[in-house]
């Protein structure tokens, strides 16, 4: 009898579109024991722990392949891909691994946020919206990536478009995918601020992420050299695309790991 009045009155208060979502929150937290808010939370932390290892298994390769060579030496770029075929591909199926997870985290963090905050969905959609755009333009780098290392183990490999192709995914994964990044980052703060469902440093830190994302981006006038540390594929620009995402999704994952309850907790 307390439950059903319980929802009445969540009924009566927020309107009759809210019901049906916390009815189902509520029954997929009596069947499994764990609530949207801890699966996304999972999820989230999952999607780091796996591009972590992708990252590590990637950076096994100057042990397999030695030191990278010039990028202006195709051949020598091609022999270096070839021979570092194994730790570049696990580390980017392990990056696709990774997306897919945060994909996961990306929706549960939209149902979250429109659960404790319907008034703001409109800012959880738009959040998602542009998790997913920097999620698509990653997995085209990362599938031109291994386009380019089949043919570089391939019997009738061209070094010259192999060396193309290469540096292809690598503006595509950084630069480009900037500035999606630097907006997801900027909405997911002010989703934090505005539902209140996450503490309110990640609301602080995505602000100034995004600015500093944004920024970076201006990385694509400095032209395509991997090995530089301010270029279109620099240093800096990998860096940016990966760093604030991860320690804005970290830090989102442990908050939501650690509630119990079937709704976000809300911070003052």
């Amino acid at each position: 009898m307390g439950e059903a009045t319980s929802l009445i009155g969540a009924y009566t208060r927020r309107g009759p579109e809210t019901l049906p979502l916390q009815i189902g929150i509520r029954r997929e937290s009596e069947m499994s024991g764990w609530s949207v808010v801890r699966w996304t939370g999972s999820l989230g932390l999952a999607a780091i722990v796996v591009q972590l290892l992708g990252f590590i298994a990637l950076s096994l390769i100057t042990a397999q392949a030695g030191a990278p060579p010039p990028f202006s030496d195709a051949p020598k770029v091609l022999a270096f891909l070839k021979n570092g075929h194994g730790a570049y591909t696990t580390g980017l199926l392990l990056y696709f691994v990774g997306f897919a997870l945060f994909l996961g985290f990306l929706g549960g963090l939209r149902a979250v946020a429109a659960a404790a905050a319907p008034d703001h969905e409109w800012l959880a959609t738009t959040t998602f919206g542009a998790g997913i755009a920097v999620v698509v333009i990653l997995y085209v780098s990362l599938g031109l990536n291994l386009a380019v290392l089949a043919m570089a183990v391939s019997s009738t490999a061209d070094p010259v478009l192999v060396r193309g192709l290469f540096e292809t995914s690598g503006v595509v994964g950084a630069a480009p995918a900037l500035v999606p990044a630097a907006f997801f980052l900027g909405a997911a703060g002010s989703l934090g601020a505005a539902t209140k469902i996450l503490p309110r440093w990640l609301a602080l830190a995505g602000w100034i992420g995004s600015v500093l994302v944004l920024l970076t981006a201006l990385s694509a006038y400095a032209g395509s050299d991997p090995t530089a540390f301010w270029s279109a594929d620099g240093t800096v620009a990998v860096l940016a695309i990966q760093l604030p995402l991860f320690v804005w999704t970290l830090g989102a994952s442990v908050a939501f790991l650690r509630q119990k309850g079937a709704v976000a907790r809300l911070y003052k």
